[in-house]
């Protein structure tokens, strides 16, 4: 009797080193916090061993901690903000003490004491050291990350088995495997049973479309990669659904019996190239339809306006590009032109370092989406438009005059 029933098998190990998942819902989360008589620290460090070997993580802490007390000058600030900013400083040192050695390659911390926030991101990609000291936390490099980094589900067949792969933030994890039956093409399991080898093909790769499905729902991505033996493979991309068939970003002619590290090296290599052709179709979409007076706005006083209004879709901005500017505390004003008062409300601007960062954030408030542009290409392409853009929802309608 042959035995044609599917199994799956899920494989949801413990990595061998334990890193946090950043995910579009915390960034909208922390994107609305705000301190307004303590600091808020967000520390970044590229753990990269050789980084670490070079000059350790606390002792870069400490360096880049003296160098916002100079630049920021707490000791100017009441004696609640002083307290609060020492209290940081020694939470975070007193923390990265404790936890040596540092796992991962990247770390990201927010710390803000007086608003009970505490997050820690392991992160298995290093960052650039980076300590940011202000009212709300700095998440740009968190942003970028996530944009970079989108969660491919890979499902690689052969002929009676499948291996699903989730990979995220430039690592893998096996997350399921399906055995089934498939008799051979040929030979005396066809002559003495009957079973057409190509309809047990296709039943076995219709189960594992169903798994993928099943997994997609439940655990979300962003795109998909089939790959496989030759024959299993066009049967799999046959029977893809047009849900999947949207997400498909490349194929890999692998076995899902080669390595894992192969398998993520390959899949990088489709995601890098599937990030540079997002970037410079959005880059496109967003000159065309300014151009045409449509739906979009490019330079940064165009931009920050539209975020005012709340018009903004999806912010497109270069990955370094930074401006000082000014925020109304009262109405939420932002201009990159410098001013007293608000235009809007008549209250007193406040100066903010960085007005892209603030940008960023806000457009995570709103649910706007954000593409930021790493490639040369796509950032030259934008380059000559004021280096940030934006896709809005609807046109701004003025309101009637009355007369």
């Amino acid at each position: 009797m042959i035995d044609d029933t599917q199994t799956t098998r899920s494989t949801q190990r413990a990595p061998e080193q334990h890193y946090d998942l950043i995910h579009r819902a915390d960034l909208e989360a922390l994107a609305e916090l705000r301190s307004a008589n303590a600091p808020i620290f967000s520390l970044y460090l590229d753990l990269h061993p050789e980084r670490k070997q070079a000059e350790p993580p606390l002792t870069r802490f400490k360096n880049m901690l003296r160098q916002a007390e100079q630049q920021l000058r707490p000791d100017q600030h009441t004696r609640t903000y002083r307290a609060h900013w020492n209290e940081e400083a020694e939470h975070l040192r007193a923390w990265l003490e404790e936890q040596q050695p540092l796992p991962g390659r990247g770390l990201a911390v927010l710390s803000g004491q007086s608003i009970g926030l505490w997050r820690a991101f392991r992160l298995p990609v290093p960052v650039r050291d980076r300590l940011e000291v202000a009212d709300r936390p700095y998440l740009r490099p968190l942003a970028t990350l996530l944009d970079e980094f989108e969660h491919y589900l890979v499902v690689l067949i052969d002929a009676g088995t499948a291996r699903l792969i989730a990979v995220r933030l430039g690592t893998a994890e096996q997350i399921a495997e399906v055995h089934g039956y498939v008799p051979p093409a040929t030979g005396d399991v066809v002559e003495k049973t009957g079973h057409r080898h190509d309809t047990y093909l296709h039943k076995h790769a219709k189960y594992v479309i169903e798994r993928a499905e099943e997994i997609w729902r439940d655990q979300g991505g962003d795109w998909l990669v089939i790959g496989g033996t030759e024959e299993a493979l066009g049967e799999l991309r046959d029977q893809l659904p047009p849900a999947l068939r949207e997400r498909l970003a490349g194929e890999l002619h692998l076995s899902p019996q080669v390595e894992l590290n192969q398998i993520l090296e390959r899949v990088l290599e489709i995601a890098r190239a599937q990030e540079r052709k997002i970037e410079a179709q959005r880059v496109e979409d967003l000159i065309t339809a300014a151009y045409k007076a449509e739906l979009a706005m490019l330079g940064l006083e165009a931009t920050l306006l539209a975020i005012v209004e709340e018009r903004v879709r999806l912010l497109v901005v270069e990955e370094e590009f930074a401006q000082p500017g000014w925020e109304c505390p009262s109405c939420g004003f932002l201009g990159a032109t410098r001013l007293e008062i608000c235009p809007l409300c008549g209250m007193t601007l406040r100066e903010q370092p960085d007005i892209v960062e603030v940008a960023l954030q806000r457009v995570l408030e709103q649910h706007g989406e954000i593409e930021v542009l790493r490639s040369s290409e796509s950032r030259q392409a934008l380059a000559a438009y004021g280096r940030i853009g934006a896709l809005l929802r609807y046109a701004y309608t003025a309101p009637p005059s009355e007369e």
